[in-house]
């Protein structure tokens, strides 16, 4: 079993959907998220709440999505459920235990190289500044902070 983390973000500018791949200990989990300049600030401010201990659990949807997922802290491993419907509106759900650390340090770095290709193709820095934006100068911001705070440990 593969043990090692990966995480692949993509993105579309014009809708603003968030795409984010990971995988690790022979598990993948693709989270969908619409409105990307909310979405990921959101889910990088939850994944801190879990890491600082200033809650066990939280929950968010797709924001637009029918998707939501569920998260738990036990103990050094994270518990994801992800809830989807099929074309029929019946619900699925999916399971996955994933080593904590692994696993946001693989969002963190998926992020910055992510960030660091778009650097690389001219799209950022924006020509125009949109807050509406997915790469926005405050979702980057943002997730400096992340980082910075997942990086001390």
């Amino acid at each position: 079993m593969d043990k090692r983390y990966s995480c692949f973000f993509e993105m579309d500018y014009r809708s603003g959907d968030v795409f984010i791949q990971l995988k690790g200990d022979g598990q993948e989990i693709r989270f969908m998220f619409m409105i990307g300049f909310f979405s990921i600030p959101s889910f990088l401010f939850l994944l801190l709440r879990l890491w600082n201990g200033k809650t066990d659990k939280f929950e968010i949807d797709g924001f637009g999505y029918a998707v939501t997922y569920y998260f738990s802290l036990r103990e050094k491993r994270l518990f994801v459920e992800q809830l989807i419907y099929n074309d029929n509106g019946q619900p699925i759900t999916q399971s996955y235990l994933f080593d904590f650390e692994k696993f946001v340090k693989a969002i963190d770095r998926g992020f910055s190289i992510y960030v660091q290709e778009q650097y690389d193709k001219g799209i950022l820095p924006l020509e125009k500044e949109e807050h509406t934006h997915p790469l926005s100068q405050q979702v980057l911001k943002e997730y400096g902070e992340f980082s910075a705070i997942i990086n001390k440990k």
